[in-house]
């Protein structure tokens, strides 16, 4: 893929396209496949990874046809389950705390509920980073670089674990940052709840961004 300037015209220089339409569409195209590939639950880590490369992959100018957001999942998968189960089980119990306090029947309410939000955010950001690091630097030459398939996957996870961490800590803007993505996705949600479509999309393109931003 070429990158575009202003005008709309090829540039000979790779680098950050700045088509926005083109980069829109291809973040709702990505977060839409992104939430099918994550309704198992279990599979959403492998599924936001794969949609993050995806994104790295249209902006630095390299292969983003579906055919490599596919294989990306299918590299992602192994190695990903015991993140993919941790993500399953958080999840049922914040939705379902959640619940419990909307209806009034959450023991102890007053604490849990507010802490319950703060682990949420805390693992929803961690979750992201995560998954952004998993695919590695991003090449700004345009070119390949380290795929993802040349590490196995067990131990490339735990190399995106480890490196999510610090980032978290170093990091802190970025971290900031995406907190706020992650509280316009819900406050996107609870003004229309069909929006929820479009969710994953945005927050793939803010973890690709902020780990963009901070490996520039």
């Amino acid at each position: 893929m070429s990158t575009m300037n202003a005008t709309g015209k090829s540039s000979p220089t790779p680098g950050i396209p700045v088509n926005r339409f083109a980069l829109f569409a291809e973040t709702i195209l990505a977060g839409v496949i992104v939430l099918l590939l994550s309704i198992p639950l279990m599979t959403a880590p492998a599924a936001y990874a794969a949609g993050v490369a995806h994104l790295e992959r249209h902006l630095s100018g390299r292969d983003d046809s579906l055919r490599s957001l596919w294989a990306n999942f299918r590299r992602a998968l192994p190695g990903s389950w015991k993140l993919g189960i941790t993500t399953a089980v958080a999840a049922v119990v914040i939705v379902l705390n959640l619940l419990l306090a909307l209806v009034g029947q959450l023991p102890g309410r007053a604490m849990i509920l507010p802490a319950t939000l703060i682990l949420a955010a805390a693992g929803a950001v961690l979750f992201l980073r995560i998954a952004a690091n998993w695919s590695g630097g991003v090449n700004w030459s345009g070119e390949a670089g380290q795929e993802p398939a040349d590490v196995p996957g067990p131990q490339r996870w735990a190399q995106a674990y480890s490196q999510a961490k610090a980032d978290a800590l170093r990091d802190w803007t970025g971290t900031l940052l995406l907190l706020a993505a992650v509280f316009m996705a819900v406050v996107f949600v609870w003004m229309l709840q069909a929006l929820f479509v479009i969710v994953p999309g945005t927050l793939v393109l803010a973890a690709a961004a902020i780990k963009i931003r901070s490996n520039r």
